[in-house]
């Protein structure tokens, strides 16, 4: 038992000297320190599959995503191509009713349909376009177009004007059957009898709103005009067949005539809304209306100038002055519009008086008949 005590401690020394280990090693060998746990070693493993799992959900992710964008393009094409299967719609509806269907897609209230090569190019429906907008700008009546200057050495251009009476000298003949030569700066009205236009320049062709020959063709009439008695002409009734009558069968025949204007007299007989009535009948007849006495008419004479089919004013003795007419005009919108003053017999004096007013304005004219009513036609002012 001794001996193999000495033994031991005799190798003891020997195994350290011949195998000689660094601290390392001795590390790796049993000692006093444990193992890491088993639960340490096993959270380690899933670290090496966790980003590819994240990879994978991504990926699917993306996928999704793909496809829910191929089916909503998949049915705006299906309601693209059910809009280029419409009809398109017209530039302008023929009235300024709106027409909008209130099913329509909204869209199809702000832009036109886009058209085929622009479908095929793949222009998305609602991208702004250019639209052709028609305007409809009435034609000026009596407003002259600005002056052009002259060339050097050359006298001024004459000034363009949308209104063919504007400027022109009235030669105010309706007492006269007597037929006229007429000029080309002169605008001439004929009689209720006469039967062509002057051979020269514009004509007017003088029509009544009564019967003028008192026929009892177009009754009934009625009794409250004192100007109607004063000549023996028939006051017709507004509200009864002749009125119509009387006026379709002078506008036929001035229009076989060759007349373009005319003017219809005694209106301040009727209410605005049969003037108005029987200046718009004119036009379904091609017929261009001079407005006799307007200041006659009242609160109603704006209306009466301003309508369209209106391009002129004749004034007697006693309905109206220039300072009037001209702001009548200009009330009317139609700041250029002619106006002629015609007088006979006794009113040789107002004409006078009416000249002198009437120089301050532009395309005024007063004119004065020395052969009874209307039987001749004297310049008291040019117009300018």
């Amino acid at each position: 038992m001794v001996a193999s005590v000495a033994i031991a401690i005799n190798r003891a020394p020997v195994r350290l000297q011949r195998q000689p280990r660094p601290a390392a090693r001795a590390a790796a060998r049993p000692s006093h320190r444990a193992l890491p746990p088993p639960r340490q070693l096993s959270r380690q493993q899933p670290a090496s599959w966790l980003p590819t799992a994240i990879f994978a959900l991504k990926l699917l992710a993306s996928i999704l995503a793909g496809a829910t964008v191929t089916m909503l393009l998949w049915r705006d094409d299906g309601k693209l191509s059910g809009l280029n299967s419409q009809p398109a719609a017209p530039a302008y509806w023929p009235t300024q009713e709106s027409r909008v269907a209130r099913g329509a897609p909204r869209y199809t209230e702000r832009w036109d349909i886009a058209s085929e090569a622009e479908l095929d190019r793949g222009i998305p429906v609602n991208f702004p376009r250019r639209v052709k907008v028609v305007i409809f700008t009435p034609p000026m009546r009596s407003a002259a177009a600005p002056a052009v200057a002259p060339a050097p050495g050359r006298a001024p251009l004459p000034i363009a004007s949308a209104n063919p009476l504007t400027g022109k000298r009235l030669r105010y003949l309706i007492g006269t059957d007597a037929s006229r030569s007429g000029s080309d700066d002169e605008v001439t009205e004929v009689s209720y009898s006469t039967s062509a236009p002057a051979r020269r320049g514009v004509s007017i062709a003088y029509c009544n709103l009564f019967d003028e020959n008192h026929t009892g063709r177009y009754g009934p009439y009625l009794h409250t005009s004192d100007t109607a008695k004063q000549y023996n002409e028939g006051q017709i009734d507004p509200r009864g067949p002749g009125w119509e009558k009387n006026l379709r069968e002078q506008y036929e025949r001035r229009k076989k005539q060759g007349f373009e204007y005319v003017e219809l007299d005694n209106p301040d007989a009727y209410s605005m809304k049969d003037v108005i009535g029987a200046i718009e009948l004119a036009a379904s007849y091609g017929l261009k209306v001079i407005a006799k006495n307007p200041g006659l008419m009242g609160g109603e004479a704006k209306a009466y100038v301003a309508h369209p089919n209106v391009y002129g004013i004749i004034v007697e003795r006693g309905a109206g002055n220039p300072a009037e007419m001209e702001a009548l005009r200009r009330k009317a919108g139609k700041p250029d519009l002619p106006v002629w003053f015609v007088a006979f017999g006794a009113g040789r004096g107002w004409a006078g008086t009416v000249a002198n007013g009437a120089k301050q304005y532009r395309n005024m004219g007063v004119t004065y008949s020395s052969a009874g009513e209307y039987g001749n036609s004297i310049d008291i002012l040019s117009p300018t």
